[in-house]
């Protein structure tokens, strides 16, 4: 038998806590908060501030670029969790928990932040470097949310802590309140102490500017000007030592009695040896003046200037770029130009850009009006064309299909060859041709260029594509595969000239003769000013722009086929500008088109009631949804189609397209099993469906067939698949659509909200015997914005609201015996039972001062371990004072999945919430129902609902 001694029991045990200690530190500790730096570091450089405005002391991580590093921090919460959950008897245990903290602030989940951070300074109170952290960190996140009176308590016991650590942070946190109690003077003070006490270059740096910033606003005009200047002779950023030095300029001449001209300011800047590397930044920065005073050419030119200065850096192109986007956008009107700046903004701008996603809707969204805008260019050449003589068209087509003869050596770089210009009226006032494929020689180049480099010199014949001989071989005839293909000065001339003149025979047969063909082209000019006026009104917001567009259509196609809705479209319109134009519209919509129901709604305001313009409205609303789909934000999908059913009970015969657009935004979102369930829910719900049903009988089949390929996606359907050799053919990607008519122009939400919809059935609720009125209770506006996964949370807010009591009514003294008057009870809150809605599981622990970190913690990390983390994500609320809630939220997009998740966590919830507290209580809640639960009682309330 072999015994171990106790003194060796003690050595083991003193060797496996080293090594919990050595690997909690190096293998997890040390490689998370690296990664939180990086995280940092890439959030703070994408801010972007307004230097005529006070900066902030602690700016807050911008929503896009938190949005943007979410995974890298998640990363982060997965690896510390371990710490907290498997080396909790470690040293590092309060370290990870301020790193989680901090993790938490940078996703812009404050609350989370403020748990982990009280926490730590509760649980360790003899670790005090990292004690004053966490009373610091908790104090900025309550600085985030506006707690201004818990901050200032948290910031007390810091103070009273009298410790060396972090006394730069704790100066600079004293300044922020003083702020915000609008107190100058002692906001000076704090921040000069902080700045004094910092050896961070970076904070140093800024808080000295904002400093300089107080002390101007305080009448301190000597100190400020001292501070901008060491700012401005220091090696700071370029943006804010140059900001310190026009600041320093403009504070000096002022003092000196002269007006300070903040342009020729700079442009005598620009002038200096010094600035010549930052001549792109000072160009934007004249152009920011010049558009601050409205001067919209000059502002244009300088941006321009410095959009194309050489060298300089790609970020600032990508600045200036924008600006030129937003002034045509927003100032100019000129979309077609707006939307090519948007387009070169997004090629230089880097991804982690606040805002970046929003731009690039923006431009998709321009992208519509563009199309649609050279489709009536396009047009109307070829009608212009079809009216020449033979002789005139063979002018006409040489000067647009030009083939150069002689060496070019600009011929490699491609150039569009169409200025850019302002966005094109109907009438006859247009400046240029557009930007048509066929008229663009640098475009014809590339596109032979290309062409050449995969098929080589192909005869123009039918079936080009699968000729006998292949490709190699047909390349190797003609020498020049591949490296004698392209434009340039090895390009064959003849060869050039030979497939001019095949696109030249091939643009002819597109010129439309016959009156049905010209027909044809009348009705796409007039189909795509409907869908621009249709994008104009609802999406722009640009009434004039809209009514100039349905008039064109009147004007010139009196008979197009949506001219019952133009004439309504411009009675609404016209009716805020000019009420004669407008009842003349009306006018002449009820003498044309009697039976419409555009006619019937303006002679019956009752009518909007009638099934048929609810069928109609629904049909459009469609289109907008399926717009949005195209567009790509399949989460703004499921959610647009959510908010109708919760409206609209019957889809008048489209409730089966509206459940197939919906199944294809899941199964872009979701991986395949999730999507072929939401297939085979359509195929048993509807099989009597003759458009919808047979197709996706037949994707059923294509993915049941590929099951192995589809498993292996991110998501059940993507736009390019890397996997698709896996599959014995190629896959789907790109889905059909459910009508083969193209959808209507975007009419947006607004539009379906003008129904007026059927009530729909409320659910029972019991109701209090007294029935005068009461206050009702309202939900919480939403605040945080989840975009991956896009479940949107509501914010039941901290104990801002107090619980709701119900009033005592007084006695009325009367002779006789006094009645007693019973307190009203509150009114019953109307839950909703409707399932067709997304779903979260509430942990509600019920003690307002119970610290829930640790098990938020343990619950992170149950989740993390069963789920990815990026499709997954917990928060914490407080509401109505009393209760606490752990909210978590995923990818469930049925009751059926959350309640599944639900009854899984049963087992493993008591071991998360042991020794911490037995006072909670876990539910399944719609998000809807999520925004009623603002008080205790309205919890009670929900909880007898749902063991209804």
């Amino acid at each position: 038998m072999i015994t171990i001694s106790c003194s060796s029991k003690k050595k083991s045990g003193k060797k496996t806590k080293f090594m919990k200690n050595v690997t909690a530190h190096y293998n997890i500790y040390f490689n998370a908060r690296e990664q939180l730096k990086e995280s940092k570091l890439t959030i703070r450089n994408s801010r972007e501030d307004d230097f005529s405005q006070t900066l902030s002391i602690f700016p807050l991580p911008d929503e896009s670029s938190s949005a943007n590093e979410e995974e890298n921090l998640n990363t982060v919460i997965t690896k510390v969790n371990r710490i907290a959950v498997e080396k909790y008897d470690s040293k590092w245990l309060d370290d990870s928990f301020l790193l989680l903290a901090e993790a938490e602030y940078l996703k812009r989940d404050f609350y989370n932040a403020i748990e982990y951070d009280s926490y730590v300074s509760i649980t360790f109170p003899d670790e005090k470097k990292n004690k004053i952290a966490a009373y610091l960190g908790q104090v900025k996140s309550d600085f985030a949310l506006d707690l201004n009176d818990e901050a200032d308590s948290v910031l007390k016991l810091a103070k009273a802590l009298n410790f060396k650590y972090q006394q730069d942070e704790l100066e600079a946190s004293q300044a922020e309140l003083a702020l915000r109690k609008n107190n100058l003077p002692e906001a000076i003070d704090h921040l000069s102490k902080a700045v004094g006490q910092t050896k961070e270059k970076y904070l140093k740096t800024r808080w000295r500017y904002i400093l300089a910033q107080l002390q101007e606003k305080n009448g301190q005009p000597d100190k400020a000007a001292f501070n901008y200047d060491k700012i401005a002779k220091s090696n700071a950023a370029f943006e804010i030592s140059f900001n310190a030095n026009l600041s320093k300029i403009r504070i000096t001449e002022n003092q000196q009695g002269k007006e300070f001209d903040k342009i020729a300011t700079l442009k005598r800047l620009l002038k200096e040896d010094k600035n010549q590397e930052f001549k792109e930044q000072i160009y934007y920065q004249i152009g920011n003046a010049y558009a601050d005073k409205n001067d919209l050419a000059n502002a244009d030119l300088f941006y321009s200037t410095s959009a194309h200065t050489v060298p300089g850096t790609v970020k600032q192109k990508g600045l200036s770029y924008l600006k030129l986007a937003q002034i045509n956008f927003e100032q100019l009107k000129d979309y077609k130009k707006s939307q090519l700046y948007y387009d070169s903004t997004l090629q230089y701008l880097p991804k982690t850009y606040p805002g970046y996603n929003e731009i690039a809707v923006k431009a998709n969204n321009l992208q519509y009006l563009a199309d649609r805008l050279n489709i009536i260019d396009d047009q109307k050449e070829l009608l212009q064309l079809s009216n020449l003589s033979e002789d005139d068209l063979a002018k006409k087509l040489d000067q647009k299909f030009v083939v150069k003869t002689a060496l070019d050596p600009n011929q490699n770089s491609i150039v569009n060859s169409g200025a850019l210009t302002s966005i094109q009226d109907f009438s006859a006032s247009n400046k240029t041709a557009g930007t048509f494929y066929f008229y663009n020689n640098a475009a014809l180049s590339q596109g032979l260029s290309s062409f050449k480099q995969k098929w080589g010199n192909r005869k123009l014949a039918d079936n080009w594509r699968i000729s006998d001989v292949s490709l190699p071989t047909e390349a190797a005839k003609n020498g020049n595969y591949p490296s004698n293909l392209g434009t340039g000065v090895d390009a064959d001339i003849s060869t050039i000239g030979e497939n001019v003149d095949s696109l030249k025979a091939r643009f002819i047969r597109t010129i439309p003769y016959s009156p049905y063909q010209k027909f044809q082209a009348n009705n796409k000019i007039a189909k795509a000013l409907y869908e621009i006026a249709g994008f104009y009104k609802d999406v722009l917001k640009d009434n004039l722009e809209a009514v100039e567009a349905y008039e064109a259509i009147v004007l010139n196609y009196p008979n197009q086929e949506n001219a019952a809705s133009i004439y309504y479209q411009l009675y609404r319109l016209t009716a805020a500008m000019d009420k004669n134009t407008s009842e003349k519209y009306k006018q002449e919509l009820l003498e044309k088109y009697p039976g419409s129901i555009y006619a019937k709604t303006i002679l019956d305001p009752n009518y909007g009631k009638d099934a048929e313009l609810l069928k109609q409205k629904i049909k459009d609303y469609y289109d907008a949804v399926y717009e949005t789909y195209k567009l790509k934000k399949y989460d703004e999908v499921l959610k647009k189609i959510d908010d109708l059913k919760a409206k609209v009970d019957d889809f008048k015969e489209m409730d089966a397209k509206y459940a197939y657009l919906k199944s294809l935004a899941i199964g872009h979102t979701q991986k395949a099993p999730v999507f072929l369930a939401s297939l085979n829910e359509i195929a048993t719900n509807y099989p009597n469906d003759a458009e919808v049903t047979p197709r996706v009988k037949k994707q059923i089949s294509f993915i049941e067939a590929n099951q192995t390929a589809f498993n292996l996606r991110p998501t059940a359907l993507i736009d390019q698949d890397g996997n698709d050799y896996l599959l014995d053919r190629p896959v789907f990607v790109d889905i059909p659509k459910i009508e083969d008519k193209k959808p209507e122009p975007i009419k947006v939400v607004a539009e379906a909200k003008k129904v007026d919809e059927p009530k729909q059935e409320k659910p029972k609720v019991t109701e209090p015997k007294k029935e005068e009125p009461k206050e009702e209770i309202k939900p919480v506006e939403q605040v945080t914005k989840i975009e991956n996964p896009a479940i949107a949370i509501p914010n039941n807010e901290v104990g801002k609201e107090a619980p709701i009591v119900p009033e005592v009514l007084k006695p009325v003294p009367v002779a006789e015996e006094p009645k007693v008057i019973v307190p009203e009870k509150p009114k019953a809150i109307e839950f909703t039972d409707n399932t067709r809605q997304k779903y979260f599981i509430v942990i509600d622990i019920s003690d307002p001062k119970q610290n829930i970190a640790q098990p938020f913690s343990k619950l992170s990390q149950y989740f993390y371990s069963k789920f990815d983390p990026s499709s997954v994500r917990l928060v914490i609320r407080v509401v109505g004072g009393t209760e606490k809630f752990i909210i978590i939220s995923g990818d469930f997009y049925t009751q059926q999945e959350v309640q599944t998740v639900s009854d899984d966590l049963n087992s493993s919830l008591p071991k998360i919430m042991e020794g911490q507290t037995n006072l909670y209580q876990k539910f399944v809640v719609s998000e809807s129902n999520l925004k009623l639960l603002v008080s205790k009682d309205a919890i009670d309330q929900y909880l007898k609902f749902i063991s209804k």
